[in-house]
């Protein structure tokens, strides 16, 4: 069998809606020019649109032409590689999903193990790729990477307020196993900034009663913190050095 007729079955059997790239063809790492030249060829006789540079999708046809991909298809395609999760929404689409912002985000912010940056619009919906903090992205901690995310921006997020935010991500911390709350010190610990490290530590005592001696020896004691609810969380000040503040940090 020739390159151009494995690339060309391994197409067709490609759902329609799904997106792949060039990489995604079993023989790409051996015959990468080949299988270019083969996706380009046969795009027109398989029904691929193309998205951008390498990404396509096959299409399915409605009354008015191509339909485009479904929308979880397309944040698939940049936070699942073969199985695997390698990525995460973040941003704006995260705060509305979990309901802390009535503000419909106009563009998907996905987080993943990549260092490169990505950019893609597929018929009006805008995604965009960004380096997570935390390369080691996978199903068991993807909710606590976004919980850290929130409250490394919880000041900024629009349409929103810090008491609203706190509590909403409090109703979820409770609801963590412990090993999900050594995961969170550990993750927070490594890629995050002292100041959402500090944050962290507040929430723990304050909410959880736990004082997480991990995360307050990794902190300058030299260091303040900026943080609007400083005053209302327990020892905020006094072990995790967050000082009151009416400015966005």
């Amino acid at each position: 069998m020739t390159i151009a007729q494995s690339v060309y079955k391994q197409i067709e059997k490609i759902k329609p809606g799904k997106l792949f790239s060039y990489q995604d063809i079993s023989v790409y790492a051996e015959h990468s020019e080949a299988v270019v030249k083969a996706v380009n060829r046969n795009a027109d006789k398989l029904g691929l649109m193309k998205v951008k540079k390498g990404l396509f999708y096959k299409a399915e046809f409605g009354r008015f032409g191509p339909m485009a991909p479904q929308e979880n298809e397309i944040i698939q395609y940049f936070t699942k590689h073969k199985s695997k999760i390698v990525g995460y929404i973040t941003g704006p689409a995260l705060y509305y999903q979990w309901g802390l912002t009535t503000q419909v985000p106009v563009e998907i912010n996905i987080a993943t193990a990549a260092k490169k940056n990505e950019k893609a619009n597929f018929f009006g919906l805008r995604v965009s790729t960004l380096p997570a903090r935390y390369k080691n992205i996978s199903e068991k901690n993807t909710e606590l990477l976004q919980f850290l995310d929130i409250l490394n921006n919880i000041e900024r997020i629009p349409d929103s307020n810090v008491d609203y935010v706190s509590n909403k991500l409090s109703s979820r911390l409770i609801k963590f196993s412990d090993e999900s709350i050594k995961d969170l010190e550990h993750i927070a610990k490594v890629a995050y900034s002292e100041r959402t490290k500090a944050l962290l530590g507040t929430f723990f005592e304050h909410y959880l009663s736990y004082f997480s001696k991990e995360l307050h020896s990794s902190l300058n004691p030299s260091s303040t913190y900026l943080f609007s609810n400083s005053t209302k969380m327990r020892n905020a000040q006094k072990h995790w050095h967050l000082k009151f503040s009416t400015l966005k940090d």
